[in-house]
């Protein structure tokens, strides 16, 4: 029971570095698609520091929340190019884990533009897992992950596609469909807004599952089990954040709804939500 835990809490510190790697990608979508106030700070291409952190009141995994409302705080610094081009590291604290401060990931990757309308934009990217335990029954083994992924966005609303491929001594994947918009409230300052970016987005991914079968030839009494492991729709989530760009910072405080779904017909899991906020410095290295 022990290993199935930290190894769902592991694949969990991966979603949660898939996340942050959204808003980062979020901001570079920005700079790189039709927003004209940003686009004017990273004017002429150069290099940016990006550093940031994001707080989780709850801690999920597709859905399905670990420890008993228990946060989450992910900090990660990006080196950025203005042409898309990043690297990076980010790092995630969990209080109820010993030790607390779990996982660190480096990351590289790229976004670029696949029209002149800046309107389809790829990604590729990829990161290295490290985690932080003294047991060694916990090593993980999935360590790095491969993703890809493609934008479709006008001015105010888009769709995002990602796909992510894990491996190590074991193999994974998960696809995260997402529908986004962007709608600015009011505008200050030479850049300055405040603006909604609602999110609906699906996680499909593999769940494992247990079978229970009693009995046999030999002995009726014996209780045995066997697992396998299934792909589908595991959640459903809906983010609604309220975000600033003020100068060089940008903030975030948002809300979000799990649905979780699951193929095992003995379980079942409760539509649940959390609070998070996120504050991020674009520091110009030029």
């Amino acid at each position: 029971m022990k290993r199935i835990v930290i190894q769902i809490l592991m694949l969990f510190c991966g979603l949660q570095v898939f996340a942050q790697s959204d808003r980062i990608d979020s901001l570079l979508l920005n700079v790189l698609g039709d927003d004209k106030d940003i686009s004017r700070l990273l004017d002429p291409p150069s290099f940016y520091l990006y550093s940031g952190a994001i707080c989780d009141s709850k801690t999920f995994y597709a859905g399905r929340e670990l420890g008993d409302n228990m946060y989450t705080i992910n900090g990660s610094t990006y080196l950025m190019h203005s042409r898309g081009y990043y690297i990076g590291a980010s790092g995630s604290w969990y209080p109820d884990l010993n030790p607390a401060y779990n996982a660190t990931v480096l990351s590289a990757g790229i976004i670029k533009p696949l029209n002149k309308a800046k309107s389809l934009i790829f990604r590729a990217s990829y990161s290295r897992y490290f985690f932080n335990d003294s047991d060694s029954v916990s090593d993980s083994d999935i360590k790095n992950n491969i993703g890809i992924g493609l934008t479709l966005r006008n001015k105010w609303i888009g769709g995002r596609l990602s796909l992510n491929t894990l491996f190590g001594k074991e193999f994974g994947m998960n696809l995260s469909p997402e529908i986004f918009s962007n709608i600015t409230i009011a505008r200050f300052g030479t850049s300055g807004k405040l603006f909604l970016a609602p999110e609906v987005s699906l996680f499909i991914g593999s769940e494992t599952i247990e079978y229970e079968s009693t009995g046999s030839s030999v002995d009726p009494s014996v209780t045995s089990y066997t697992t396998t492991d299934k792909y589908g729709l595991l959640n459903t989530q809906i983010y609604l954040p309220v975000s600033v760009y003020m100068g060089d910072f940008d903030f975030e405080f948002g809300y979000s709804v799990n649905i979780p779904t699951t193929m095992d017909t003995s379980q079942s899991y409760p539509i649940s939500s959390f609070l998070s906020f996120s504050i991020g410095y674009l520091l110009p290295l030029n």
